[in-house]
């Protein structure tokens, strides 16, 4: 997997208002914000990470289709395991792009 694909996706947090929680927003079309309940291994288990969605938005509005969301949470936890990934620095030595 090539982590081109997911150089407009962000992580934080919001430890104000949720404490438990992270978030993932995603910039490039369809731009989505996908909040989720960070607990022991939620990026090493789809399932874990999955059941833990609290909030999924569309910042340009439109709903995608139940297969094209679960499609968008796929690459949500495939950025998640590359960026929480003890081996993160390979996947960025590996596929670096000069700028």
């Amino acid at each position: 997997m090539k982590p081109e694909k997911f150089k407009n996706y962000y992580t934080g947090t919001n430890k104000l208002f949720f404490p438990d929680y992270e978030f993932v927003i995603k910039l490039s079309f369809p731009r989505v914000f996908v909040r989720f309940k960070r607990t022991e291994g939620y990026y090493t288990d789809f399932d874990k990470f999955f059941k833990n969605v609290a909030e999924v938005q569309y910042l340009d509005g439109e709903r995608s289709s139940k297969v094209e969301e679960e499609g968008l949470l796929n690459d949500v936890w495939n950025y998640l395991t590359m960026e929480k990934s003890a081996h993160q620095d390979d996947y960025v030595d590996g596929h670096a792009q000069p700028e």
